[in-house]
């Protein structure tokens, strides 16, 4: 559900998963994901948008739902058209990086120019709205390096606690396996 303020949304008795209105990933199965994989999405994604420069958006979609990512498929299309939209606008910036050796640079500060600040400059006004949850919407720290003004603060959610490691609700874990569904 999406509430126009903090207040609102704990008065009808919810609590803040992510700031900003809902999307494509603001389900249990993706918001369990922006977790689990916030040490290696970056990395990941950036391996699936390789495919595009020969196989197309196709190849991207399909490597966004699988291991070890696994978006669900609407929002693996929110993904793929921010990968599509980066490679579109920033291209020049993603060659300088690879002749510089930076490309895998995620440190993000409030004047630095680098393939993912590029991407947030050209694509993320399509990309947020689609995607709902992100993990700086999350307030999930990730290995994108940011200032803490780019966080979400309000989040009232322990992310650790429902689909970490030591989880006592059961979210997120392998049984059987086969991962439980939610």
């Amino acid at each position: 559900a999406t509430f126009s303020n903090k207040t609102d949304a704990l008065n009808a008795g919810f609590t803040i998963a992510h700031c900003g209105p809902c999307g494509q990933c603001s389900n249990w199965q993706d918001l369990r994901l922006q977790y689990t994989t916030r040490t290696y999405l970056a990395k990941e994604s950036f391996r699936c948008s390789k495919k595009s420069l020969v196989y197309g958006a196709s190849a991207v979609h399909k490597c966004l739902q699988e291991e070890p990512i696994g978006f669900s498929d609407s929002c693996a299309r929110c993904w793929t058209e921010d990968i599509l939209c980066a490679r579109r606008n920033c291209a020049f910036i993603f060659l300088q990086s690879n002749m510089i050796n930076t490309v895998s640079n995620f440190e993000v500060g409030s004047d630095t120019i680098t393939s993912a600040t590029c991407e947030e400059a050209m694509c993320e006004w399509v990309f947020v709205p689609c995607s709902g949850a992100n993990r700086r919407r999350m307030n999930i720290t990730s290995m994108i390096a940011r200032p803490g003004d780019q966080q979400c603060g309000i989040v009232d959610v322990d992310w650790e606690e429902i689909f970490g490691e030591g989880n006592v609700l059961g979210f997120g874990r392998e049984e059987e396996g086969s991962k439980d569904e939610m």
